[in-house]
C-alpha cells in the first residue's frame, strides 16, 4: 500500500502539468489521455496481473498507450506537434536530435528557416488543408527534406467563431537527400556522356568537312587529320566500352561471385600486359606478395579490370623513371576481427590534393580534365573499380600527398 501511495504522489505533478496544458489549450486532449494512461500503466503494471496474449496475438488495451508512445518516440523521422500559433507543443527524439533539445514552446520559425516551408505551415493553419513541401538545410552539409503538414481539427469549443482556434498541426519530416542526389547524378551522367561524345564527334565532323573541302588535295593535311580522327574515334570507343562495362557491373551487382581465384596470377598477368606502357615511360614495378592463392572468391574478369585500371592510372600519373609498388598482404579489422586480403598500388609523382580524394570514384570526375583527356582517360575507370569492389563486398580507399605519391588500397574479404 505504501508503494502505491508513493506512486500516486509521484503521478500528481504530471496530472497537474497535463491539466494546465489542457486548460490553456496547449495540448491535444487525446494525447493528454494517452500520456496519463501510459504513466498509469508504467506505475501500476507490477500491481496487476499480466495480461495474457489473445489467441490472435492482439495487443492488450493496457499495452496500447505505452506502445503508441514508444512508436512515436522512436520513429526515425522527426515529428512535431504545433498549435495554431505555430508553437511547438511536442517533439519526438528524432526531432530534438535534428533541431535541438530545447525546442518545446518555441516558434517553428525559430528552428526552421526555409520560407517556403514556413509559408506552407501558415497556410495550413489558415485554410485547414494539409500540404507537402520540400526544403533544404545547407549546414553542416546540404540535405534535402520533405515536410508533410497534417491538419487536425479538435473538438469544437465556445471559440468556434475563430476557425483556426481548434486546429493543431502534425509535422513529419523525411530525409530525401539520397533521392535528390540520385536524380542529380542521373542528370549529370546524361549531360557528361553527351558532352564526352559530342566533343570527339564535332572534331571528326570538322575534319571530314575540311578534307572534303579546302584540304581535299592536301596529302600532308589528310594524313594528319586522319590520325586525329582515328584518335577521337578510339576515344569514343573507349568511352562506350566503359559505359557498357559499368552497365554490366551494375546489372550483376547483387549476384555474388563464386569463382576461386589467385590474385597473384591476375596481377602478374596485368603487369605483363602493361609492360609496353611501362617501357614507354621508363617505369618499373615491384610486386611483393606471398602465396595467397585461392583465398579469394571473386570474378576473375572483373578483378582483372580493377588492377588494369589501377596500375594503368599509376603509369599515367606517376613520374617517369619511377617505380610502382604493388603489394598483397593479409589484414585483420580492428573493429570486428574480419580478415581481408589487402592489395595496395602506390606510384610516385604529382599526387592528388586532399579536396579531390573523396570524389575520385565519381563518374566523369577528373582532377585535371585536360591532362586526363590527353592521356586517353574516360573519367569512368575508378567508378568501375568502385562498383566491382562493392560487388565483392570489399573496400576501396585512396591516400595521397601532393608532389610525392598516390596510394590505392583494396580490401577483399578472405575465405574462412
Amino acid at each position: 500500500m505504501t508503494q502505491i501511495i508513493k506512486k500516486i504522489i509521484f503521478l500528481a505533478p504530471l496530472l497537474i502539468i497535463v491539466g494546465y496544458l489542457l486548460f490553456f489549450d496547449l495540448i491535444i486532449w487525446y494525447f493528454a489521455l494517452m500520456i496519463v494512461g501510459a504513466a498509469l500503466f508504467a506505475l501500476f503494471a507490477n500491481h496487476t496481473s499480466p495480461a495474457l496474449p489473445s489467441e490472435t496475438g492482439a495487443i492488450s488495451l493496457n499495452d496500447q498507450p505505452v506502445l503508441f508512445v514508444n512508436i512515436l518516440e522512436n520513429l526515425t523521422d522527426p515529428l512535431l506537434f504545433l498549435n495554431k500559433n505555430e508553437t511547438i507543443l511536442l517533439a519526438n527524439k528524432s526531432a530534438t536530435k535534428m533541431f535541438g533539445t530545447d525546442i518545446i514552446n518555441q516558434k517553428i520559425s525559430d528552428i526552421l528557416f526555409d520560407s517556403d516551408a514556413l509559408s506552407a505551415i501558415s497556410k495550413a493553419i489558415e485554410t485547414g488543408k494539409s500540404d507537402t513541401v520540400e526544403f533544404a538545410i545547407i549546414q553542416p552539409r546540404p540535405k534535402s527534406y520533405l515536410l508533410r503538414i497534417h491538419v487536425h481539427e479538435k473538438i469544437a469549443t465556445g471559440f468556434a467563431e475563430d476557425p483556426t482556434y481548434n486546429r493543431t498541426l502534425l509535422l513529419t519530416i523525411y530525409d530525401i537527400t539520397s533521392i535528390r542526389e540520385a536524380e542529380r547524378m542521373r542528370v549529370d551522367f546524361v549531360a557528361n556522356v553527351s558532352h564526352e561524345l559530342r566533343t570527339p564527334l564535332a572534331s571528326i565532323l570538322g575534319f571530314v568537312e575540311t578534307l572534303q573541302g579546302p584540304a581535299k588535295n592536301d596529302q600532308q593535311a589528310s594524313v594528319r587529320f586522319l590520325k586525329i580522327m582515328q584518335d577521337e574515334a578510339s576515344r569514343m570507343l573507349r568511352l562506350i566500352e566503359d559505359l557498357l562495362s559499368l552497365s554490366h557491373i551494375e546489372r550483376d551487382a547483387h549476384i555474388p561471385p563464386d569463382e576461386k581465384i589467385s590474385l597473384n596470377k591476375i596481377i602478374d598477368s596485368v603487369i605483363e600486359t602493361l609492360n609496353i606502357r611501362l617501357a614507354e615511360r621508363n617505369m618499373t614495378t615491384s610486386f611483393t606478395h606471398k602465396d595467397y592463392a585461392d583465398l579469394i572468391t571473386g570474378d576473375r574478369d572483373q578483378l582483372t579490370q580493377v588492377f588494369q585500371n589501377l596500375i594503368d592510372n599509376a603509369i599515367k600519373y606517376g613520374a617517369e623513371n619511377s617505380n610502382i609498388e604493388i603489394e598483397i598482404d593479409k589484414h585483420t579489422s580492428n573493429e570486428n576481427g574480419k580478415k581481408f586480403i589487402k592489395i595496395s598500388v602506390k606510384n610516385y609523382g604529382a599526387g592528388i590534393a586532399p579536396e579531390h580524394i573523396a570524389r575520385l570514384t565519381e563518374r566523369f570526375y577528373r582532377v585535371d580534365t585536360a591532362r586526363s583527356r590527353s592521356l586517353g582517360g574516360t573519367g569512368l575507370g575508378l567508378a568501375i573499380v568502385k562498383h566491382i569492389i562493392q560487388r565483392h563486398e570489399g573496400k576501396l580507399s585512396f591516400e595521397s600527398e601532393v608532389g610525392k605519391y598516390t596510394l590505392a588500397t583494396i580490401m577483399l574479404p578472405m575465405q574462412t
